[in-house]
């Protein structure tokens, strides 16, 4: 009995995990929606310890270099945040979803 109670509970705590969205935002979406572009930014988060949000510095980057020629505009954020192994291992995900617009402002 005692040996299946620890089974139970060795296997509840390693083969768990779960993911929570965090937050949701989005600007003004433009009527030309012909040209989406999306970037995500990763970072991995051992023992819930975190020092620096650079990961984030490259995804508007990112999503300007889809749109040389134009804006970027209709741009959705989703902040996710994953755990692998409770207290061991989690990250956070972010996405950025828009579309090129090209032409008059």
């Amino acid at each position: 009995m005692i040996r299946a109670i620890a089974l139970s509970l060795t296997l509840g705590f390693t083969l768990v995990g779960c993911v929570h969205l965090n937050s949701v935002s989005t600007s003004s979406i433009p009527a030309d929606r012909s040209r989406p572009v999306e970037a995500q930014a990763y970072k991995s988060l051992p023992f819930l310890v975190s020092f620096s949000n650079s990961y984030l510095d490259d995804l508007a980057r990112s999503l300007a270099e889809q749109c040389p020629d134009g804006r970027v505009e209709g741009i959705l954020t989703k902040q996710e945040f994953m755990t692998y192994f409770p207290v061991i291992a989690h990250a956070y995900k972010v996405t950025a979803s828009g579309y090129c617009v090209v032409g008059a402002q």
